[in-house]
């Protein structure tokens, strides 16, 4: 992953991905979901080397900036924890699928960890977080299908 440059002493003044785009490769090719319409918005990067969308169906731009902001759409985007695309399409179903997969694998690395005979609460807490949250996606992709294809399968 790129490294995020500092050309001040603050942790948000001119932070860009060290020379004019590095540390982007990470994020080309991924996409952010817009916040109005949760389309699928390609990440770019600006002349300053940071990173941004544009929907152009709904004229809004997205910024991010600062050290933290960078490096949380960094982690974000790795971690595949943003879901964009329409709520109804192919794409998104897809995606939902493969978050569901990711989510169960996490899951399984958890359930290595747990004690024997020593349970740690932290371990068990994070089961119950990813056990919510394939329950969630799990229902969100069924209702996709249901709504895509009137509940038929193959």
């Amino acid at each position: 992953m790129g490294e995020l440059g500092l050309r001040h002493e603050s942790a948000n003044i001119n932070v860009t991905l060290g020379p004019l785009g590095a540390g982007l490769e990470d994020l080309r090719g991924k996409k952010f979901p817009c916040p109005l319409c949760a389309d699928g918005l390609m990440i770019l990067a600006s002349k300053r080397g940071k990173p941004y969308c544009v929907c152009n169906a709904c004229g809004i731009q997205l910024f991010f900036r600062g050290k933290t902001g960078i490096s949380r759409l960094l982690q974000m985007v790795k971690s595949e924890i943003l879901i964009p695309g329409k709520a109804d399409g192919a794409d998104y179903g897809i995606a939902l699928f493969d978050r569901l997969r990711e989510l169960k694998a996490r899951k399984e690395e958890l359930v290595e960890k747990r004690g024997v005979i020593f349970r740690d609460s932290g371990v068990e807490n994070a089961i119950l977080i990813v056990d919510a949250e394939i329950e969630k996606v799990e229902g969100e992709l069924a209702r996709v299908a249901r709504k895509t294809g009137n509940g038929k399968t193959t």
